[in-house]
């Protein structure tokens, strides 16, 4: 359970570092053709990131609810306790951005 949680959270990290160094040098004199590679790697690096993310941690971070679960695993002291904190807040964004999405695509399909 350690591992689930600790890959999880350094693939979110390594989500946000290349959401932030893809962006960075896009400004508004930028071509398109650059900025249509930096959606391609958006679509193909960062979101397949937070994907993994997310499929590791609402899961384990669930889990982890049952304290029976966390002495078996050996998932107690500070440490783990925070790395739990930080990847529980994670969890919840990602529920709350694949609500968004689910309202939005079904607001936006009415209407034909």
């Amino acid at each position: 359970m350690r591992t689930i949680q600790f890959l999880g959270l350094i693939s979110a990290v390594f989500a946000v570092i290349s959401l932030y160094v893809l962006l960075s040098p896009i400004t508004p004199d930028s071509s398109a053709s650059s900025a249509s590679a930096v959606g391609l790697a958006l679509m193909f690096i960062v979101a397949p990131a937070f994907g993994f993310s997310a499929l590791l941690l609402i899961p384990s971070s669930i889990a982890l609810i049952n304290s029976k679960l966390r002495e078996k695993t050996y998932f107690n002291g500070k440490f783990w306790y925070s790395i739990w904190g930080i990847n529980s807040i994670l969890c919840l964004g990602y529920v709350i951005a694949a609500v968004y999405i689910g309202y939005l695509y079904l607001t936006s399909s009415t209407g034909n």
